[in-house]
């Protein structure tokens, strides 16, 4: 495997390797012994029967392999897959590395499954994804976090073959990788039913206008997909949807065309509705519709909340994150609100969807990647998602990621999905 270019920051991070608490000797038992047997079978697979290839939906004990529960381990050797010297798509506010984050730790941090065995050192297999996805394409659509994971599988598979980039009139981005004939679209949208601002043209704004989103209030119908990506999904094989924290903003809910509530939206003789029932309600209606389209026969995915790790405040009230390592796994961790309920809200609406999906023939999947993210303080950008003097709406960013970071992980777990089908 080829070594990637690395800021000179990063030269200290990727040499050598030390033993950690996780590297202790053990007395071999005759359950290591099997294991043994079996790493020495790979072994011999790899010297003479080829490159030995991990399965993403079981573990060497026959048991189902659930990626989504485990822990962070570290591991000394442990190199990024890219970096900002080798990807031109990382956004200003994800380069943490451009902007002299000082400690680089959270990039020596692997998951560790709890039931798919001991998978610390195993990489992301780009050759093996493009595999899985040759001739296809795959849609996402949500806010800044799915634009920061777009990025990273971008990233990432730029090192096997570099992407042709482009933009559509009506908002969608594309990066198209000819040899392997497969093509990665984003749709940028908030709130993925339709919307608008609430003092603004009649028409919902592309990424261009954030702030004035940020600001609101914004008119949201939950029982509305929006229609600017919506229609364009039954032309993908797979179309990944997310966004939650938008919808702890100021907003007027609408119902069937009429104002059925709002959150600080400051309106005299309205009722007001707390932003985690109007969330539940736009997943409701997105993944009825993804579960129900005509023509759509491919997979829909549904990314839950990355939760963020303000402490001491917020955003823009002396909120920041300087942990510089995982949260120890025999240390409990809370959610703040309302992203637990948004999380909540999102695994029973999938659930509810999930039959009306297998009956109308389409692959609905989770990709649950908030466990994994609320033990990882250390992966946002911090005081370093800009240079000094300069920020792009935060000051101190603990709800983005790094790039390479912790978010990397999101593509094993998609790797995993579009393997099992």
């Amino acid at each position: 495997m080829k070594t990637l270019p690395v800021i000179p920051s990063l030269r200290s991070l990727l040499a050598g390797a030390r033993r950690t608490r996780h590297d202790a000797p053990k007395i071999m038992s005759v359950p290591a012994l099997v294991a043994f047997l079996v790493l020495a079978a790979a072994a011999f697979s790899v010297v003479f029967l080829g490159p030995f290839q991990w399965s993403p939906t079981s573990s060497s004990s026959g048991a189902q392999c659930d990626m989504t529960r485990g822990q962070w381990v570290r591991d000394p050797a442990a190199q990024p897959y890219y970096t900002n010297a080798t990807c031109a798509f990382i956004e200003g506010y994800q380069n943490c590395m451009k902007h002299s984050k000082p400690s680089l730790e959270f990039l020596r941090w692997r998951w560790r499954p709890d039931s798919c065995g001991d998978e610390l050192g195993r990489r992301f297999d780009a050759a093996r994804f493009f595999g899985l996805v040759r001739g296809k394409s795959i849609l996402f659509v949500g806010d800044s976090l799915a634009s920061s994971h777009v990025r990273s599988l971008v990233c990432t598979l730029a090192q096997v073959e570099a992407p042709e980039r482009s933009r559509s009139p009506g908002g969608f981005e594309h990066w198209r990788f000819p040899a392997h004939r497969f093509t990665v679209a984003f749709f940028w949208t908030p709130f993925q039913v339709r919307w608008r601002l609430t003092r603004g043209p009649p028409e919902a704004v592309g990424p261009d206008r954030q702030g004035e989103v940020f600001a609101g209030p914004t008119d949201l119908h939950l029982d509305e997909p929006d229609q600017r990506w919506a229609p364009a999904a039954k032309g993908h094989d797979y179309v990944v949807v997310s966004a939650s924290h938008w919808f702890a903003r100021p907003a007027v809910y609408y119902r069937g065309g009429r104002v059925a509530g709002c959150h600080g939206c400051g309106m005299a003789n309205v009722t007001a509705l707390r932003p985690e029932r109007a969330q539940r309600a736009a997943f409701r209606t997105v993944l009825r519709v993804l579960a129900g389209m005509e023509g759509f026969k491919g997979t829909a995915i549904l990314r839950t909340v990355a939760p963020t790790h303000y402490e001491n405040g917020g955003w823009f009230d002396g909120g920041e994150c300087t942990a510089t390592e995982p949260v120890d796994p025999e240390d409990p961790v809370e959610m703040a609100e309302p992203e637990g309920e948004f999380y909540r809200a999102q695994l029973e609406e999938f659930a509810a969807a999930a039959e009306a999906a297998r009956r109308n023939g389409v692959r609905l999947r989770l990709m649950d990647v908030t466990k994994m993210m609320l033990r990882r303080p250390d992966g946002h950008p911090d005081r370093f998602g800009h240079g000094p003097g300069e920020h792009e709406g935060f000051d101190i960013d603990c709800l983005h990621w790094c790039l390479p970071g912790p978010i990397d992980t999101w593509n094993d777990l998609l790797l995993q999905i579009l393997a099992g089908r």
